[in-house]
Parts: C-alpha cells; sequence; structure tokens
C-alpha cells in the first residue's frame, strides 16, 4: 500500500516540478514581451507574476534554468 503512496507522491511532486517551470519560463515570455513592446501598462504585472513564479520555485526547491536556456 505505502509503494502505491510513494509512487504517486513522486508522480504529483514531478508534477508540480513541471508547473513550476512552465510557470517561470512563461513568465519571462510574457516580461520579455511587454518590455520588447516598451508596453509599459504590461511591465508591473509582467515582472510581479515572474518574481511570484521564482518566489514559488525557491518555497518548493524547484531549480529553473537561467533565461534563455528553457
Amino acid at each position: 500500500m505505502t509503494a502505491g503512496y510513494d509512487e504517486k507522491s513522486a508522480i504529483d511532486q514531478a508534477e508540480v516540478v513541471r508547473a513550476v517551470r512552465e510557470r517561470v519560463i512563461r513568465a519571462r515570455s510574457v516580461l520579455a514581451e511587454a518590455s520588447d513592446a516598451h508596453d509599459t501598462n504590461a511591465l508591473p504585472p509582467a515582472l510581479d507574476e515572474l518574481e511570484d513564479a521564482l518566489h514559488e520555485a525557491r518555497e518548493y526547491g524547484v531549480s529553473v534554468p537561467p533565461a534563455g536556456e528553457a
């Protein structure tokens, strides 16, 4: 019974890692697009989302690739 639980736990953890990394990559992309477009209205929320995503990664101990290496 515990083997099934451990397997599910490992799958859940892998899903968290994937989701957090995708969130960071997506946030970086949105921030880059706002910056490239010089969109002063889109920059603050894009930066907030990136900061939140990176905070989540640190909170869960998820390593994320450096910007540009995703």
